[in-house]
């Protein structure tokens, strides 16, 4: 038998254990892993199933506008800094959609004059010599990109790799060191960031003066697209974790960076998301994990991209001596010419240019319907349109080729000149005896012509009057069709914006049936949680009890 005394000890044990699983029980529950326990992670991405069906998280102001489309998982307390400095800070999460509410305009600051130490992070670094080291590693390997590489992710060294290299060759170039990692950390999962500390410690001996772990987020292609200068690119968001003690310093190494691209390339970043997770950034004051576009957009405008960061970088560690030879913002745009004037025509042919307009009109509404319903076919025109500079700076190779070998060409006509004269010389004799004959026979075409054409004209004036009366005829008959085909052409328009009204109308009632299915299934899979974990109780409550 087992006293009074004996029993206490197990049952504080036991308060402590239901204390534990409840806690427990209850943080799985709000993370929307109820069907999970004990042995599963707590996911801080959307999965590959969620991303095929057209999921992101949303993050919405008071106004309800959108300021945020990501594929990684919100929760309350999560903060952003939008591209244009605006903070929000998540108030409640319904789903996939994220409430937040505007906390302040953030003011970033940047020194002009600022040579070498890291940044301004904290006072005590800038007093240190730098190391002119740059630390890159990807968590993630298999993250890709979709029109360049075919797939979302490979297993293995996906497209994020080329992106790292690009990175890498772009702070090369400037005389820096790179300490890169091409270290797999397979699968993609919670753990790669477990897998991938061992790289961050391995790399932080070197002692960089900073340390980046690349990524790709996930959203629709147009919301990471930016033209810079000429060139598309791919804008880049900063993650900063809110899961380390040192959450405030990498906080303001991330404004940091953000306030010195905003000077160099205003818009090349997305933004500052702070957000749960520690991504090793416990390491290091200075490490940050980089977000280079979405899987729908390009690998190729993602390495432009890393290639300005790469700019941003020297020049916040190392100095303006660091850039590229350049403007520090864009200049002005030309202003674009002017329409040109339109041409006068009679009035025949101004009823045939209003029919011809409502074709045209016609044919818009049909180019955007297909468009809205073939989204590639808008990316391949958009990846066409973004080749065109590649293939004019092509031509202009060429004819700078043209123009240096012009200076021998010119020499080699001086040098052969005199012999080519003399030739045509001979030429022009043989030819000129012919000249007599060609003017003859000139002379009775000519006359043979004016007979055809005099001809031609007395018949046309006999006919004019029967012609006009047959034009009059045609442009009455015309007039009387024309409202015909107004009226068939606004029909159509009117039909295919009823179809486009009728998809957008069924879409919402499917997400909103998907929804209602979603939420039964978190009911059935929270009362299955709480029967087990009754039945768990039951059990261990039998086995502690004397």
């Amino acid at each position: 038998m087992i006293n009074r005394k004996q029993r206490l000890p197990a049952t504080v044990f036991l308060i402590i254990l239901l204390g534990t699983i409840c806690g427990g029980g209850l943080l799985c529950g709000l993370t929307g892993a109820g069907r999970v326990l004990a042995g599963e992670r707590w996911l801080d991405e959307l999965t590959l199933e969620e991303l095929k069906s057209g999921r992101y998280f949303y993050m919405v102001d008071e106004k309800g506008e959108t300021i945020l489309i990501t594929g990684r998982r919100l929760r309350t307390r999560d903060r952003f800094l939008t591209a244009d400095n605006d903070l929000y800070e998540v108030e409640t999460v319904e789903g996939y959609l994220a409430r937040a509410r505007f906390i302040e305009k953030v003011d970033l600051k940047t020194f002009t004059n600022s040579a070498a130490g890291p940044g301004a992070a904290s006072p005590d670094e800038n007093e240190e010599t730098p190391a002119y080291k740059i630390a890159i590693y990807h968590s993630h390997n298999a993250e890709s990109y979709v029109p360049s590489d075919g797939s979302d992710s490979i297993y293995g060294a996906g497209g994020i790799h080329d992106v790292g290299l690009a990175f890498k060759e772009s702070l090369e170039k400037k005389g820096i060191n790179v300490l890169y990692s091409d270290q797999l950390h397979l699968p993609h999962d919670r753990g790669a960031y477990r897998r991938s500390r061992v790289t961050a410690l391995r790399l932080l001996r070197e002692r960089p003066d900073a340390i980046f772990d690349l990524h790709r987020d996930a959203a629709p292609w147009e919301k990471y697209a930016l033209e810079l200068n000429g060139e598309t690119v791919t804008q880049i968001q900063i993650v900063v974790g809110l899961s380390n003690p040192g959450t405030a310093t990498n906080q303001q190494f991330a404004y940091d960076l953000k306030g010195y691209a905003d000077r160099l390339y205003p818009g090349l970043i997305h933004g500052v998301l702070i957000i749960w997770g520690s991504y090793n950034q416990d390491l290091s004051p200075l490490a940050l994990l980089l977000e280079v576009g979405a899987h729908t957009n390009s690998k190729e405008a993602a390495q432009r991209g890393i290639a300005r960061f790469a700019d941003v970088v020297s020049y916040y560690f190392y100095g303006p001596a660091y850039l590229k030879e350049q403007e520090i913002a864009p200049g002005p745009q030309k202003p674009e010419a002017a329409p040109a004037a339109r041409p006068k025509y009679g009035i025949m042919r101004a009823v045939s240019g209003t029919v011809l307009s409502l074709l045209f009109v016609s044919l818009g509404a049909a180019l955007g319907f297909y468009f809205l319903n073939n989204p590639d076919a808008l990316e391949r025109l958009y990846l066409w349109w973004e080749g065109l500079p590649r293939r004019a700076s092509s031509l202009g190779r060429r004819v700078r080729a043209y123009l240096r070998s012009l200076p021998l060409l010119l020499k080699t006509v001086f040098r052969e000149a005199p012999q080519n004269l003399r030739r045509a010389w001979r030429e022009l004799c043989r030819e000129g005896r012919i000249v007599p004959r060609l003017f003859q026979d000139l002379g009775s075409i000519v006359l043979h012509s004016g007979k055809r054409a005099l001809a031609a004209a007395a018949a046309l004036w006999k006919e004019a009057p029967q012609n006009l009366q047959q034009a009059w005829k045609t442009l009455r008959r015309e007039s009387r069709e024309l409202p015909n085909l107004l009226r068939e052409d606004l029909y159509l328009i009117k039909e295919t914006a009823g179809r486009l009204l009728n998809r957008v109308t069924l879409s919402m009632h499917e997400s909103q049936v998907k929804l209602r299915l979603a939420w039964a299934e978190a009911k059935t899979e929270a009362a299955d949680l709480s029967r087990l974990f009754r039945e768990y109780i039951f059990l261990l409550y039998n086995r502690l009890r004397p």
